[in-house]
């Protein structure tokens, strides 16, 4: 990355890509570089305008720069547009400007404004207008040029800016009105002279001759400026102007020589008696001796403060620039529907972004037409409601499609009373697309959490991890693997995608899956693999590793993988790492199930074929487990005896009450059972008696409360009993 030539290119990428905002930190883990570099890079971004900054608590948070970069507006502009950098350098000219100067670009730029192909537009106060500009102001006028035997008007405007290595510049705005100073022109011709006759008795009436010396001038210039007609009568009007002004009040009137109808001269800049700085409005005509000789006397005419009025338009002006300055820096869509016409008359830069058209292609459309376009129900409901009750109306949710991509707008419509004949409606949305992708996703997790509560098996768990989390994710493609008996990954399961039967040992995947942690390697991070050392997935732009890990080994990994490049932002690289620590807590309970399952099985296969009787017996006397061997001297099964008392069931009636109460005693702690043998009948299913030896032990709760009795007993031989 060059940062003298301005190139930050890869940091701008980034923040493009994470429309939410990136730190320091986060830049630097992206683009693989020092921290302090970074930090030194937004610096200069920061400084040159091309990215903004927000603080979140004590981090710093960096956004892509939400304004429209002038060299991508330049040939879209119906404008003539000029760059010019801080030493009158022209640095870039658009197509319009090219045109009409009839040059090419490599012909202009890089020269001069004042001595190059640009010198017809440039004049000394054009000069000092650009370097008033250089120094932060915004200058606004009118230009008027001969050029190929023909008179333009051009309506100029200069604007400093910050040239992309934070340089000073400005950027000089023409546009062509000259038709419509022509038209304007035509419609007042036959008119004019009585009109301004009419319109202007207060004003105040001068004559000049044909060196533009004043020979006569009414009593009202006293009123207007505060000199006596003796003082002016003999000097010029551009006298009493700024040198600037005056120089272009001379030429202008010069040039107005041609007309045989009245002319007008619009807000010339006049300097009172007092100092103080006025605006007035000349018109007038040629005066010609007669047609046949063309002799020129001079001119006749009026003119007018109209400082007030100036300084009311540009106020309105002004205030347009600041509202639509504003409008254009709101993150939400705006759009004005005109109510009687259907039309729409005013929409933001946010909404050209969202639609991806310009605002005359969206002026173009009418309302209707544009909502049926994004298929938005929601929104030509609020329309049709706010029209017939005149109240707000608020979509807390809609659904559009922006040139075949979905979108989740929220919107609030409001009526815009001016009056009686001005209606509008005032569409103020928002797009949540973000908002209800990260819901959506949550709302999978949970269901996801939930299935996995039920789960009590390992092998259980694939299907609705693999199910669900390409929908949680955005990853297409879903495998399993586990580890096997040579301690080696292999697959088990796979959706979508091809992956390789096993994960190379040794490998960077390998390391990664046997530390146990979970990994994503973005459309970034993807680089970090050489080229041939990842074969886990073919054809793999993105991929996002979840160890399963049990009793501190990895004993399986779910691999998501995409063949087309992913940036998971802050909040899905959270849910994926929450996800993979929830599906790994649930196998390793599943995996300790099914260990202490084994061990069970274990015991219950070395119980069934012990030679004695194993019983126990609880509090209740409810018999909770009786072995093979047991149930079978018995005549029963294991079923058949499990949940019954063994009192009532299995012990005689003749001794039952001096056995239940010995049982008592034992599990109140009264009787000692330690080391104790003795005698005890049962009776079998088929009602036969048994005389059985018995030895007990009591089972005991955490707490050291008796729990139960463990028993095991022995046939007594006939001969022992005789």
């Amino acid at each position: 990355m060059n940062e003298s030539a301005g190139d930050f290119s890869d940091i701008l990428s980034l923040l493009k890509d994470n429309p939410r905002g990136m730190s320091v930190t986060e830049i630097a883990e992206a683009a693989h570089l020092n921290r302090n570099t970074i930090a030194r890079y937004m610096d200069t971004l920061l400084v040159s305008g091309q990215v903004e900054m927000r603080t979140f608590g004590k981090a710093k948070v960096f956004f892509i720069s939400k304004r429209v970069p002038v060299s991508a507006m330049l040939n879209l502009s119906s404008e003539m547009v000029l760059l010019v950098d801080g030493d009158l350098r022209v640095i870039q000219v658009n197509e319009a400007l090219l045109s009409f100067l009839s040059v090419t670009s490599d012909e202009i730029t890089g020269s001069l404004i004042y001595e190059g192909p640009a010198k017809p537009l440039c004049s000394d106060m054009l000069t000092d207008q650009i370097r008033h500009a250089i120094r932060g102001e915004t200058v606004r006028g009118e230009l008027r040029i001969f050029r190929n035997n023909q008179e333009y008007y051009l309506d100029q405007k200069i604007y400093p800016m910050v040239l992309a290595d934070g340089k000073p510049g400005v950027t000089v705005v023409l546009d062509d009105i000259t038709e419509h100073v022509r038209a304007e022109a035509a419609l007042e011709q036959s008119e004019a002279m009585f009109r301004r006759l009419v319109e202007t008795v207060q004003d105040c009436i001068w004559s000049v001759d044909e060196h533009a010396i004043i020979r006569y001038i009414s009593p009202q210039i006293t009123t207007i400026c505060g000199y006596s007609p003796n003082e002016m009568f003999g000097r010029r009007f551009s006298d009493f102007m700024p040198p600037g002004a005056g120089v272009r009040f001379s030429w202008e009137l010069t040039a107005e020589i041609s007309r045989e109808s009245g002319f007008t001269l619009l807000e010339f800049p006049f300097i009172c008696k007092d100092g103080t700085r006025i605006y007035c409005e000349f018109s007038g005509t040629p005066v010609v001796l007669d047609e046949e000789s063309n002799m020129f006397l001079g001119y006749n005419g009026a003119l007018r403060n109209v400082t007030d009025r100036r300084n009311a338009e540009q106020g309105v002006k002004r205030w347009k620039l600041f509202l639509d300055g504003v409008m254009d820096n709101i993150p939400g869509i705006i759009i004005v529907t005109d109510v009687k016409t259907n039309s729409i008359v005013y929409s933001n830069l946010a909404a050209e972004q969202f639609l991806h058209m310009s605002r005359s292609e969206i002026r173009s459309l009418t309302s209707s037409k544009l909502l049926s376009r994004l298929g938005s129900g929601h929104l030509i409901d609020a329309h049709d409601q706010v029209k017939a009750f005149r109240k707000p109306v608020n979509v807390p949710e809609d659904r559009v499609e922006v040139d075949g991509t979905v979108h989740y707008i929220s919107a609030r419509v409001l009526p815009m009373v001016l009056s009686a004949d001005r209606e509008y409606l005032l569409t103020m949305a928002t797009d949540i697309s973000d908002e209800v992708a990260d819901r959506n996703r949550q709302l999978l997790t949970r269901e996801l959490a939930f299935v996995l509560e039920g789960i009590s098996s390992t092998q259980e768990i694939w299907g609705p991890a693999m199910e669900m989390l390409p929908n949680i994710s955005g990853f297409e493609a879903v495998a399993v693997y586990q580890r096997s008996i040579f301690d080696d990954y292999v697959l088990f399961m796979s959706r979508k995608g091809r992956f390789a039967p096993a994960i190379p040992r040794d490998s960077i995947v390998d390391r990664i899956v046997r530390k146990g942690e979970p990994a994503i390697f973005d459309q970034y991070r993807m680089g970090l693999f050489l080229e041939g050392t990842l074969a886990i997935m073919d054809n793999a732009a993105s991929l996002v590793l979840m160890p399963i890990v049990h009793e501190s080994r990895t004993v399986a990994c779910i691999v998501l993988g995409s063949t087309a490049p992913q940036l998971p932002d802050t909040v899905l690289r959270g849910i994926l790492m929450s996800t993979a620590f929830q599906i790994s807590t649930v196998a390793s309970r599943c995996l300790l199930q099914e260990k202490l399952q084994r061990e069970r099985d274990r015991t219950r296969s070395y119980l069934d074929v012990a030679g004695v009787m194993l019983v126990v017996v609880g509090r209740d006397g409810v018999i909770e487990m009786i072995n093979r061997y047991g149930a079978k001297l018995l005549g029963y099964t294991e079923a058949d005896l499990i949940g019954r008392n063994w009192f009532e069931m299995i012990v005689p009636d003749t001794v039952r009450e001096s056995r239940l109460a010995a049982f008592e005693q034992m599990v109140s702690g009264m009787l000692n059972v330690e080391d104790r043998v003795y005698h005890g009948p049962v009776r079998c299913s088929d009602g036969t008696v048994k005389s059985i030896r018995w030895r007990n032990s009591l089972l005991r709760e955490e707490c050291g409360s008796v729990a139960g009795v463990v028993s095991s007993g022995e046939i007594i031989p006939e001969e022992e009993n005789r």
